[in-house]
């Protein structure tokens, strides 16, 4: 009749200890972060004591099984269960989602609903946020009373008192004796005038559509039920409803949900055997409809949880009549096909029966439950879908900064053009415009005539801006990433520099080695004339290295720079060649004394190349 290891009489073992309240630390997001179905244990945070001057405490419900909840706005509403070894509860709790925190309702009223488990709650309507609860087990009798939980008042209504002369054959006369003990009302407020009300029963489906009460199936003691009340708010009626369609078959504790107009349910068991079809009923017309159940199906059973989220049915747990089960599905409603979820991802609940299951926006909450031996107060929770995070757009919104008069509030002067920009960033990414701009370095923030920049290009002052505004350069060609490479050095910008050596590195040849050379000689670039260096170094015995060498009459320096620096490599005819040509027709014997500019520009002329060097890539700075 019922399932002996959940109502044996020894009951489950001891409960769990209670886990530790703890505030989760703040991460960093990761690419995990935003996929779906991935676990992870609520860590509950101490709640505030309500006395000043007294410390926090963390409270988490003790715990219970076949607890009855409900969603109201961000609170998660829990009453009742079954605690084990201490019997059926009559306690009632919140679970505020935003702080990650329990605290106990506090009830005002004299009268509230007695011990009892395998009930429902529903919220009355999104203006009326009034919690409904209806009948259950208590330990001794199935019960129909109905109840009201006003959350502005914090006070309980009873609607209806449980039916004595529909109380099944378990109620003896101790039960009778006691039952004002067990929580009955001493006065019913608002009961209703009919007796056409659904018999006392425990494991049934219960929703609110249309501002009516919609009860189906269950178990009344003695009997699997499959039929369907409805409770009218308005006139405080019961009445039996005529169901048309498909309807489910006799069964208890199925597992419900409920979207707009429609109710659904999938499982149970009907003292027979465990469940595992899919209905929806049609409340506007109460028909019901057999779902097609496609796909990888789950197994049969009872005592699970559902919830709909995103156009699709999640369904987690149960128990199977051999063991509690801590699997999950998702039956997608686009393509009538059920799925199973890879719940391996995380910390996951593991198998339990009789648990609450609640959706607050896009996380699953699994709390409490029974998992064969002990009876738990632990919370999870999952993702059910991933984040919708949008591509980053931070570097495009600095972009549209650039050189934006409607927002600036500084302006340059640049080869007679205006550029405008903002005081904060420069002075946020460079040292050298913050002097500029706040340490009177150069004009008053107060004056608003342009700031002349000298030595730099209207174009490449803009790429500068370009670095400044969003750590990157775009579409720099050669000759773009050598002036920008000075203008880095002029505005002490070291990570532009490397950019810029970066991209000349990968673009240097032997054709224009020479003129980034001079230029980078004539600028003190000391970095970019390094990496020419360095480059006709490793390429002295080209011919077109060798030619451009003959050209440098303007810059004698440089060819005594090359000739110490070749020192230290292997010789090549070249090499030896200049080095014969400086150090023993320049330098008297005896004497340390080196060559003028003049003299050596003679000498090196009088060692022509093997080859004519063709016009060479000229560079114009400005």
């Amino acid at each position: 009749m019922h399932d002996p290891e959940r109502f044996g009489a020894a009951g489950p073992a001891a409960p769990t200890a209670v886990a530790a309240g703890c505030t989760s630390t703040p991460r960093r997001l990761h690419h995990h972060d935003q996929q779906a179905y991935v676990w992870s244990r609520v860590h509950v945070n101490p709640s505030p004591s309500g006395v000043p001057g007294e410390a926090a405490q963390s409270l988490v419900p003790p715990p219970r099984s076949g607890a009855a909840s409900v969603v109201v706005q961000d609170k998660l509403y829990v009453f009742g269960g079954y605690g084990g070894g201490t019997g059926r509860l009559d306690d009632f709790y919140a679970f505020d989602f935003r702080t990650c925190s329990w605290e106990e309702v506090q009830v005002l009223s004299e009268e509230k609903p007695g011990c009892r488990e395998n009930n429902g709650v529903v919220v009355l309507s999104a203006r009326d946020q009034s919690i409904i609860l209806f009948g259950g087990y208590n330990g001794h009798r199935w019960l129909n009373d109905l109840w009201k939980f006003d959350i502005a008042t914090q006070r309980w209504i009873c609607l209806e008192e449980s039916s004595p002369d529909m109380v099944n054959a378990m109620v003896n006369e101790e039960d009778e004796t006691n039952a004002a003990g067990m929580g009955m009302p001493q006065q019913v407020v608002n009961a209703s005038t009919t007796s056409q009300r659904p018999s006392c029963r425990f494991g049934y489906v219960s929703v609110v559509y249309d501002n009516k009460l919609v009860l189906w199936g269950g178990f009344d003691g003695q009997r699997w039920l499959n039929d369907m009340y409805v409770y009218d708010f308005g006139s405080s009626l019961w009445s039996q409803v005529q169901q048309c369609g498909t309807l489910p078959s006799i069964r208890s504790c199925p597992a419900s949900a409920a979207e707009g107009k429609y109710l659904y349910i999938q499982g149970g068991y009907d003292g027979l055997e465990r469940k595992e079809d899919f209905f929806v009923c049609s409340l506007d017309t109460y028909t019901w409809t057999q779902m097609p159940n496609l796909g990888r199906t789950p197994s049969p059973r009872y005592f699970h949880s559902c919830v709909m989220h995103s156009n699709k049915l999640f369904m987690y747990g149960g128990y199977s009549g051999s063991q509690r089960l801590g699997d999950m599905f998702a039956y997608d409603f686009e393509t009538n096909h059920w799925s199973e979820v890879d719940c391996s991802s995380g910390d996951s609940p593991g198998g339990r029966s009789s648990l609450i299951a609640q959706v607050h926006e896009n996380n699953l909450y699994i709390f409490a439950g029974y998992n064969g031996q002990t009876v738990l107060n632990d919370m999870y929770k999952c993702r059910l879908r991933p984040i919708g995070i949008p591509s980053p757009s931070l570097l495009n919104d600095f972009r549209r900064l650039i050189n934006d008069p409607e927002t600036a509030d500084v302006c340059f002067l640049v080869e007679g053009r205006e550029v405008h920009a903002h005081k904060a960033i420069l002075a946020a990414r460079s040292q050298y415009f913050r002097a500029m701009l706040f340490n009177g370095h150069m004009r008053e923030s107060s004056d608003n005539s342009p700031v002349e920049i000298r030595d730099v290009s209207h174009p490449v002052f803009c790429k500068v801006l370009e670095y400044l505004y969003t750590d990157t350069v775009c579409d720099a060609t050669l000759e773009v990433g050598i002036h920008l490479m000075v203008a880095s050095e002029l505005f002490m910008l070291d990570r532009l520099k490397s950019i810029c050596e970066d991209l000349i590195r990968g673009e240097i040849s032997t054709e224009n080695v020479i003129n980034i050379l001079v230029a980078s000689h004539q600028h003190n670039a000391l970095g970019l004339k390094e990496i020419a260096l360095d480059f006709i170094l490793q390429h002295l015995s080209d011919a077109k290295i060798q030619g451009g060498l003959t050209e440098l009459k303007s810059e004698p320096d440089l060819l005594i720079e090359i000739l110490k620096l070749s020192s230290l490599q292997p010789v090549t005819p070249f090499a030896r060649r200049l080095g014969n040509a400086t150090q023993h027709q320049v330098l008297s014997p005896g004497t340390e004394q080196q060559p003028s500019q003049a003299q050596q520009v003679r000498l090196f002329n009088a060692h022509p190349a093997p080859q004519e060097q063709q016009p060479l890539w000229r560079v114009d700075w400005r």
